[in-house]
Formats: C-alpha cells, sequence, structure tokens
C-alpha cells in the first residue's frame, strides 16, 4: 500500500461506486479533469469495474477516518516496446472539492511519481490539464514537471472542442528534487 503522513491510496472496489455517482453527476469534475459523467448507480458501478481492471488507479483516502478524497492514477502511454512507451505513464488526478487546497494531492503525487520511478521502473512521467485548469499546472510545476506543449484537440476531431496543455518530469530531473528535498 501507498501512503504518506495524512493519506493512503487503495484500489477501487465496486463499493465505490457512490463516490464515483458523486463526482459524475457534478460538471465541475468533468469540466476541470475530464472525469466521466454518470447518471446513475448502475453507470458507477460500470466505471468501478473499469477503474479495477486498471492496476495503477487508486482513491485517495485519509488515514484519520478512511474518508475518500479524491481518485489518482498511472496510464499507459502505448505498449510498444521498441518505442519506449512502456517506460513512461501518464499521471490523471482529481481531488474532492470538500478536500482541495490541504496539500493532499501533492501527497498523492508524490506518493505515486516515487512508485513509477522506483518501483514500476519508469523514466518518464506525462500529465496533461486541460488549457484552463491553472490549479493543476501550478501543482504540476512545483513539484517538477515541465510544460512541453498543448494540443487543440478540435483541430483533430470535431467531437472535441478543447485544448490540453502537457507537462513531463523525467526520473533523472526527479531524482535532483528528491536529492536536494534530502538534504
Amino acid at each position: 500500500m501507498l501512503a504518506s503522513k495524512r493519506i493512503y491510496l487503495r484500489n477501487v472496489s465496486e463499493n465505490d461506486a457512490p463516490i464515483l455517482l458523486k463526482w459524475g453527476k457534478d460538471k465541475s469534475y468533468h469540466d476541470s479533469a475530464g472525469f466521466g459523467s454518470y447518471e446513475n448507480l448502475a453507470e458507477a458501478k460500470k466505471a468501478a469495474k473499469q477503474y479495477i481492471m486498471r492496476k495503477n488507479s487508486y482513491l485517495i483516502c485519509l488515514k484519520e477516518n478512511d474518508q475518500v478524497v479524491g481518485l489518482i492514477e498511472l496510464n499507459e502511454r502505448g505498449m510498444d516496446e521498441r518505442s519506449g512507451l512502456l517506460k513512461t505513464k501518464e499521471l490523471g488526478f482529481l481531488m474532492d472539492k470538500d478536500y482541495r487546497q490541504k496539500g493532499l494531492m501533492t501527497e498523492a503525487i508524490d506518493l505515486v511519481v516515487k512508485d513509477a520511478f522506483i518501483n514500476l521502473d519508469q523514466n518518464e512521467i506525462w500529465a496533461g490539464t486541460f488549457e484552463n485548469n491553472l490549479k493543476s499546472q501550478n501543482l504540476l510545476k512545483k513539484l517538477g514537471f515541465k510544460y512541453i506543449y498543448e494540443i487543440d484537440y478540435s483541430q483533430i476531431s470535431d467531437l472535441f472542442s478543447y485544448k490540453e496543455k502537457y507537462y513531463l518530469l523525467k526520473k533523472t530531473e526527479w531524482l535532483k528534487i528528491e536529492q536536494n528535498t534530502k538534504s
């Protein structure tokens, strides 16, 4: 289990469908984090099953009372070994509105990044944010991620109407940050 001073990360279970439904019914989570839209418990249970199948998807829980306060995951960027994509993941995260601005997501990202670089042998962690999600962008920069580029998805397909900014944290840079925080 991944844990810090105030939080721990655990895998999603079907019993978590109510919290997924809460977030799925709130348009702000879709608008800020691209979280799925769910209208009923059956849809949320289906989503929970999808999260269960992703081995690096976790709910963020408070140690003091086991309250679920967010979601964080590392997603595959590709499966082609020759391209090097097996050594790189993409970070996704969502914090419940009631628990924002408390440093909890900083702790969660630290846990996942450390695990990815040390235990999963990753070389890069990417993170995409919607163009207007300045809080997430600032958090990523604070944690050492560097802005790389922006994609206007409306130029790719009529199905999309948003822009996304992509940030990158390389293992070599993370190791330097880790050394500086320990000294």
